[in-house]
């Protein structure tokens, strides 16, 4: 007796030559493989419908219609329903994978499931191997259960066998491959990952209205440039040449005698670079003054991260100094009164927060108002690092701005001079050599990201959906 089949199928060549060979001698097959042609197709009582590899949803009146069970081939593991799981598998980190034969519903991936063949994902794994990998397993399904999904009793269940509760869409594989400026180095990997294919391009990113699709991952040439002299090991070589050249480290108000340098760093946008350098300081066995901005636009003094950033610090061996921002009183002619009132106010912020005496004193940005012209040694009790002293007779040089703007300061070290002053910023200071402007989109784009992971990890911790209305 004939049996009759409609192939629903997308298959061709020697996989469909399989998938019909399955079925044994005495079947006709009919191979269809859109939903115009699938609705084209006769139908009887002695029919039976079989899916495998399509993305046609067939009808519920057809399926009604059916007097035989009606199976469809996922090229999936039941943990991966809906499409495109071999992205998601990927980017969920499936040890196993494989595909799974189950009774067709008016539902995708919703039918009892009587077979499944797994497979051990490899390490080297792409969304494409995963699914030719999935698509050959479902033909060993076909091949072994083909003669059987052509009888009138369905194949049995496979007891306690469930699909996963995520059944995904194409619209999730679309967010899934959309990247912000926010997302995180390993988030991204794991996306971009997820997403590679070689028939599409999956990974977008959207910005200022525009969405862009990104059709190849170059990584960014870090070899030597301009700015390579300003790295982690950049600054460990100025420690270790002001060292070799005999000079000891002072805090401010000390008065040593013989060559010495007060070290000094203002932190005007990253805390994170400021404990890396302060670590390295301590490897090296020097100290430092580091000097905060309780006003600062980049960090907040009272996060509780920066706080502990700040104890870190100066757990190190290191001082902790108040970087007085005048911007943010928005004054641009100091009187004394005015200035040592607020000065105070920005001390008092500081040593409540830290529970430990503030010391010292520099100025952020003082060109944009007269802070200079206030040269005593101290102010409000504080010691000034503009004092017309230090001024006088140190030796100075600055890293302002993320370059040398007069001498580099391995030049002035290697003079000799007696007593230096030297200033730099944490923010320009990076493991790799970059320009100043890209260290600042660094440092900014770090913080977000971080405020982003930790939103995401707050919604987690309280069990509440996370939602992308994209």
């Amino acid at each position: 007796m004939t049996q009759k089949i409609v192939l629903l199928t997308s298959s061709t060549g020697p996989a469909l030559e399989r998938i019909t060979q399955a079925f044994g001698p005495s079947a006709s097959v009919t191979v269809v493989s859109d939903m115009k042609s699938l609705l084209a197709s006769p139908v009887d009582a002695d029919t039976s419908l079989i899916s495998f590899g399509t993305g046609v949803i067939v009808p519920a009146d057809l399926l009604a219609s059916l007097s035989k069970p009606a199976y469809n081939l996922h090229a999936a593991s039941p943990d991966f329903p809906g499409r495109d799981p071999h992205h998601f598998a990927i980017y969920r980190g499936a040890k196993t994978y494989g595909a799974t034969l189950h009774l067709m519903t008016e539902r995708v991936d919703d039918g009892a499931i009587v077979a499944v063949e797994t497979f051990d994902v490899r390490p080297d794994a792409t969304p494409d191997s995963l699914l030719a990998d999935a698509n050959q397993a479902a033909l060993r399904l076909i091949e072994r259960y083909g003669k059987r999904m052509l009888d009138r009793e369905p194949l049995p269940p496979l007891p306690d066998m469930r699909w996963g509760p995520i059944k995904t869409r194409r619209s999730d594989l679309v967010r899934l491959g959309r990247v912000t400026p926010l997302t995180s180095f390993m988030e991204f990997e794991r996306r971009r990952l997820a997403c590679a294919s070689t028939s599409h391009d999956n990974v977008t990113l959207e910005l200022h209205g525009h969405v862009f699709r990104i059709d190849k991952a170059a990584p960014l040439d870090t070899g030597p440039n301009e700015f390579s002299e300003f790295t982690e090991a950049g600054f460990a070589n100025i420690l270790r040449q002001l060292k070799g050249a005999g000079y000891r480290f002072a805090n401010y108000g000390a008065r040593p005698t013989g060559p010495h340098v007060i070290w000094r760093h203002d932190v005007d946008v990253s805390m994170h670079r400021a404990v890396r350098l302060a670590e390295i300081e301590r490897q090296e066995g020097v100290v430092a003054t580091y000097f905060v901005n309780p006003r600062s636009s980049f960090y907040s003094i009272f996060e509780p991260a920066i706080e502990a950033m700040l104890r870190h610090i100066q757990s190190l061996g290191h001082e902790i100094g108040l970087h007085f921002d005048a911007n943010a009183y928005g004054v641009k002619t100091w009187s004394e009164d005015a200035l040592n009132a607020a000065v105070r106010r920005e001390q008092a912020l500081l040593e409540t927060l830290l529970q430990s005496s503030i010391r010292a004193l520099s100025w952020h940005n003082p060109d944009q108002s007269n802070l200079l012209d206030f040269v005593d040694h101290e102010i409000a009790g504080l010691f000034n690092a503009y004092s017309a002293t230090l001024r006088r007779d140190y030796v100075y040089c600055s890293d302002s701005n993320g370059y040398w703007r007069f001498r580099p300061m391995s030049e002035v070290i290697a003079e000799g001079h007696e007593r230096l002053h030297l200033l730099t910023h944490p923010d320009w200071w990076t493991p790799e050599g970059m320009s100043p402007s890209e260290r600042i989109d660094r440092a900014v784009l770090g913080r977000a990201r971080r405020l982003r992971e930790d939103y995401d990890r707050r919604l987690a911790l309280g069990g509440r959906r996370n939602v992308d209305g994209k």
